[in-house]
């Protein structure tokens, strides 16, 4: 069966506290409960200086193909993003099939 991995990494403005940021990957990870699409989440922060600039990420992975809208479309995943979007300075998606 196929599955989808949705990567997401981001860089957050400068004003943004450490504690802000480490609740992002609070919330991201707590998606997994209330979103039944989801199969696997985990989320972080870099620990290398390889990641230009780009400072925490996620990676959510989906049973299939069909799953990337309804995740997109979730109240709680439309939640997340309305609060978190605007503190990125910039962010890159990614999705692919395995």
């Amino acid at each position: 069966m196929t599955k989808v991995v949705h990567i997401v990494i981001v860089k957050f403005k400068p004003e943004v506290t450490e504690e802000v940021k480490q609740q992002a990957i609070r919330d991201v990870i707590a998606l997994k409960e209330v979103i039944p699409e989801i199969i696997n989440c985990s989320a972080g922060t870099t620990y290398t200086d390889r990641s230009k600039g780009y400072e925490h990420g996620w990676v959510v992975e989906l049973e299939k193909e069909e799953h990337l809208p309804l995740y997109a479309e979730h109240p709680s995943h439309l939640d997340f993003v309305k609060q978190y979007k605007p503190l990125f300075a910039d962010l890159i998606a990614l999705d692919y099939v395995y």
